[in-house]
């Protein structure tokens, strides 16, 4: 009995060692010169929150400090309105990394000059699938905006798209909706529904849209995070909204909640990475980025939390694991899906922002 325990022993020890030095050497992903010449803190602004910024904080950005250590802190904020506002004002900034919740307002800040150029020895962007970066930016965590719907709510028929959302009659309840018109999937909802084809979406007819989500307007709960969309979902308090999928995919999946996604004519996005001209810690948000791109077993780790995925040429949608397949922005659920566009965005969101929000204030 002692030899078998003294067996066991040395098996665990072994173990223990081999995953310590594969730890280590999962870790060491930045060139030693840079890994030695970080220190302080990245301040980032954070337009995710919730359940995607947890997720990173236990996998990606945890690996990073672990590294380098360099300590991390997201500042949220739901759109970009914080972040044009101080850099328009020429003031000091905060934020040593940038969040971009789509590429509109990546390009719409690149075009303003607000961006340093990435540092190639910092950054490897020949990690990345070809399209997917550019001098100032990398795509990053690809992420449906997809219809949601409650299946406790619907026993005899589902829903089955986005234009469902639009027919209190066969499919009564309230909707949740998006409190801002951009990567909410608001405005191209209301489109498709009234008959807009895919193809004819953009540039968007806001007076349309705005007319068709007049419809239904009474029915309307407005979501302002992630987090309060799949509460408001997931207690039933709405039938049916379009969230995005990482969120569905945690309260489904791991929470049991009742919720289910349709992907055709639901939306997709990415989210951009880059660095803030004036960043207080510039080097060490370059290194962020770098890290993020080049962490293959963090990246692994985060996408199994949350189902969004990055462009890395060394990791496939298999790479992930089979139950991922439903919920990740790939194969035939891409298909079935319209890609946001971003240049339309880009040049449009303030307008856009103006004319929704007086519109909610309507009665």
């Amino acid at each position: 009995m002692q030899r078998l325990f003294s067996k066991i022993q040395t098996v665990t020890l072994s173990s223990a060692i081999v995953w310590s030095m594969a730890s280590t050497a999962i870790a060491a992903v930045l060139p030693d010169a840079v890994r030695t010449s970080l220190s302080g803190t990245v301040v980032w602004h954070d337009t995710s929150g919730g359940a995607t910024s947890r997720a990173r904080e236990e996998t990606v950005l945890k690996d990073f400090t672990a590294e380098t250590g360099v300590k991390t802190r997201g500042d949220f904020n739901s759109d970009m309105t914080k972040f044009f506002a101080a850099m328009d004002g020429g003031g000091r900034i905060p934020w040593s990394m940038i969040e971009f919740p789509t590429r509109g307002d990546y390009i719409k800040a690149r075009n303003a000059g607000y961006l340093e150029k990435l540092d190639p020895a910092v950054v490897d962007v020949q990690k990345l699938e070809k399209g997917s970066y550019d001098d100032y930016g990398v795509d990053v965590m690809r992420y449906g905006i997809v219809f949601t719907f409650n299946t406790n709510k619907f026993s005899q028929t589902s829903p089955e798209s986005v234009r469902d959302l639009y027919d209190t009659k066969r499919f009564p309840g309230k909707r949740c909706l998006f409190k801002y018109p951009q990567f909410g999937g608001v405005l191209e909802s209301a489109l498709l529904a009234d008959g807009v084809g895919r193809d004819q979406l953009y540039p968007l007819d806001v007076d349309r849209a705005l007319k068709k989500l007049d419809s239904i307007k009474s029915d309307i709960i407005w979501w302002s995070n992630g987090d309060d969309a799949i509460r408001l979902l997931s207690s039933g308090e709405c039938t049916m909204g379009i969230a995005w999928s990482g969120r569905v995919y945690g309260a489904a999946t791991k929470d049991k909640a009742p919720l289910a996604i349709k992907w055709p004519d639901s939306l997709y996005a990415e989210a951009v990475y880059a660095v803030p001209k004036g960043a207080p810690n510039a080097k060490a948000g370059q290194a962020l980025i770098g890290h993020f791109i080049s962490d293959l077993e963090g990246q692994k780790e985060f996408v199994k939390r949350i189902p969004y995925t990055t462009d890395i040429q060394a990791l496939k949608a298999t790479d992930y694991g089979a139950a991922l397949t439903p919920w990740v922005v790939a194969g035939e659920n891409q298909k079935a899906a319209i890609h946001e566009d971003a240049e339309y965005y880009s040049k449009n969101i303030a307008a856009l922002a103006d004319r929704f929000n007086r519109w909610i204030s309507k009665n």
